[in-house]
């Protein structure tokens, strides 16, 4: 049975690495719940998106991040967008991809540097794309989520064939030395949910849920 995501708490843990099975799975809609929730429980959290494509052109020619806004507002935070993404791109491809285009290089090693946080504040960092996807000049959100060493909070679509990404996903986790907090199923849409219904077969790790629209 799947817990509602209210129930999940951020124990005695300093912060969580969020990913997803692909792009597009509401990672962000539900790593901004995790922190507006956190936050209601006393936590003071720093989110980080270190590095995001697919930014928003503004009229002072600036970039923003809709994601790290989500971020920001769901965290109550005081930091600036800028802390919480410093390495914004427009092209609406792969972070390692947006960076070649840019001619620019970006290590896992700066990614980590741009995730550190205040003393006393709880870390909340999202990746981009899938586990496995490539995120910088060097490496894959695993390598950051490896050099981080949080505990990881998955994000799975509702959807035809969530239950093969899903464990994929687990497996390249678990593979890396990772421990894996919680799975949370994302219902993308009014009718999408059931698809992920059997997946507590398969993992021992404890699975909530986040209605529609919830």
């Amino acid at each position: 049975m799947h817990h509602p995501i209210s129930e999940l708490k951020a124990g005695p843990h300093t912060g969580f690495f969020v990913t997803g099975t692909d792009t597009d799975v509401g990672k962000t809609f539900v790593a901004a719940k995790i922190a507006q929730q956190f936050a209601a429980q006393g936590l003071k959290i720093s989110p980080r998106k270190p590095i995001a494509s697919g930014c928003i052109v503004q009229a002072d020619g600036s970039l923003l991040s809709e994601d790290a806004l989500q971020l920001q507002q769901g965290a109550q935070s005081r930091e600036s967008l800028e802390v919480i993404c410093p390495y914004q791109f427009e092209p609406a491809l792969s972070p390692q991809s947006a960076l070649e285009m840019a001619n620019v290089v970006v290590t896992i090693k700066d990614l980590f540097a741009a995730c550190q946080t205040p003393d006393q504040n709880f870390a909340l960092v999202e990746g981009a794309g899938g586990f496995l996807s490539p995120l910088c000049t060097d490496g894959q959100n695993r390598d950051l989520a490896t050099a981080l060493n949080l505990p990881v909070i998955l994000i799975v679509a509702d959807k035809l064939g969530c239950l093969n990404h899903a464990l994929l996903s687990i497996e390249a986790i678990e593979s890396a030395g990772l421990k894996l907090h919680a799975i949370v199923v994302n219902q993308v849409n009014p009718d999408s949910f059931g698809f992920a219904k059997d997946l507590e077969k398969w993992t021992e790790t404890p699975i909530y849920s986040c209605e529609f629209d919830s």
